[in-house]
């Protein structure tokens, strides 16, 4: 049985711990948003004023100036309709990003013109990635569709390179991880589907598989690598990392079911961490697991063998610690040293309004008092490049705020990719 712990820190307003540098009112973030940096610039996409709206003005990508949060273009779409944006990705000098208005777009960042769009069947939840498929020197763009497949699409005019729309992509949530899998040069991809369940039989209170799967393609043709079934629904990320040299993927669904496998597919070691996750697992370089606002010693030494089925499982010998937090935690947490004190943290939000800082084994170190909570994974890194860390948190009251820190510390984990 996991050990479980977590001590009570006095919780003060997070600009008792740092210091407000700027705050711009950008719209309401969720858990698939992430940020990027680039040439000076802080790029985010929003679900504006309301996520429902139909005419909602905030929908859209904001480029914000890093230095001092002031925007500098706020890239809206042409059609009157839902045009939230969650994922965003830039390559080559071009935004990339979908909106819930059954579109996805390439944008020229010198121009801020619009270079292409390409039609989809339904919404693009999710943040798309960027890789050289076809080898033409161009980066190229894959991205999920809400309920209606994959799609890999040419960087340079949106046609189409490859896609796979005949199985569900589920919610169409989980951004997908881009890692070369089968050592052709080019990279592959790790996302999730559903197709069809395999039994009817029941385990607990919900059926044994409904016909999810963590599933890999090859970049440069969309063909089947390998398939992982999944006992629920899969709305989180896999994560990339390396143990002794060993290449690794860390894979959650909703429900806590929780596997690593190796590049060709084969399960390493199987946990389950109960329900309701829809945050992405991180693996930190001293080889903790952490999801949300827990964690646990996830080294191999703590992997036994069951003896009827010989699966690999996390045994009881393993320590985990975590955050006592009422409400949700939806965002992935970050790894990086906010605190200067020259050993990594785990850096995460609730969406009740705490934002957390543990050691990366779980145990607590500060608590802060958000403003209104945060389903966005924070961002780490040195932004206006004075050599110090800031923190940047997307709140659900609409406004995206960079704090400073007193760290010049390193960054393991500092965005959600």
């Amino acid at each position: 049985m996991l050990l479980f712990s977590g001590s009570l820190i006095a919780q003060q307003p997070i600009e008792k711990g740092f210091k407000l540098n700027w705050k711009v009112p950008v719209g309401i973030t969720t858990y698939r948003t992430n940020m990027i940096f680039y040439k000076g610039s802080i790029f985010i996409g929003t679900n504006g004023k309301e996520r429902n709206s139909l005419t909602d003005a905030q929908d859209g990508v904001y480029q914000l100036d890093a230095k001092s949060g002031k925007i500098q273009h706020h890239f809206q779409t042409p059609f009157m309709g839902d045009n939230d944006v969650t994922g965003i990705a830039i390559a080559d000098n071009k935004l990339f990003f979908g909106t819930d208005n059954f579109t996805f777009f390439c944008y020229d960042l010198t121009t801020k013109k619009e270079l292409w769009k390409r039609r989809t069947p339904y919404d693009v939840e999710s943040a798309p990635v960027t890789e050289d498929f076809n080898q033409d020197g161009l980066k190229d763009v894959f991205f999920t569709v809400e309920g209606n497949g994959f799609y890999a699409l040419s960087g340079l005019d949106g046609s189409t390179l490859w896609q796979k729309d005949s199985v569900s992509s589920n919610a169409g949530n989980a951004a997908p991880l881009l890692v070369d899998i089968n050592n052709d040069g080019v990279k592959d991809i790790v996302s999730s589907m559903r197709g069809t369940p395999q039994s009817d039989e029941i385990d607990g209170f919900k059926m044994m598989h409904y016909g999810d799967y963590h599933w890999a393609l090859d970049g440069r043709t969309g063909k089947t690598l390998w398939m992982v079934e999944s006992g629920a629904g899969i709305h989180n990320s896999p994560f990339y990392y390396e143990v002794n040299g060993e290449k690794r993927i860390a894979l959650l669904d909703c429900y806590g079911e929780f596997k690593v496998v190796d590049l060709a597919g084969h399960v390493l070691s199987t946990a389950n961490f109960g329900y309701g996750y829809f945050n992405s697992p991180v693996v930190t370089m001293d080889q903790h697991l952490v999801i949300g606002n827990y964690a646990v010693d996830y080294r191999d030494e703590f992997i036994s063998i069951e003896e009827e089925s010989g699966i690999p499982y996390l045994n009881g010998n393993a320590v985990s610690n975590g955050v006592k937090i009422e409400g949700n935690v939806s965002a992935t947490t970050m790894i990086a040293d906010v605190l200067g004190t020259g050993k990594q943290q785990a850096i995460g939000v609730s969406e009740n309004g705490i934002l957390f800082i543990t050691q990366t084994d779980g145990i607590e170190l500060k608590k802060y008092l958000l403003h209104k909570g945060a389903e966005a994974s924070v961002f780490i890194q040195d932004i206006d490049n004075d050599g110090f860390l800031e923190l940047l948190v997307a709140e659900l009251d609409g406004n995206l705020y960079c704090y400073k820190t007193k760290s010049k510390g390193k960054v393991e984990h500092g965005a959600f990719h």
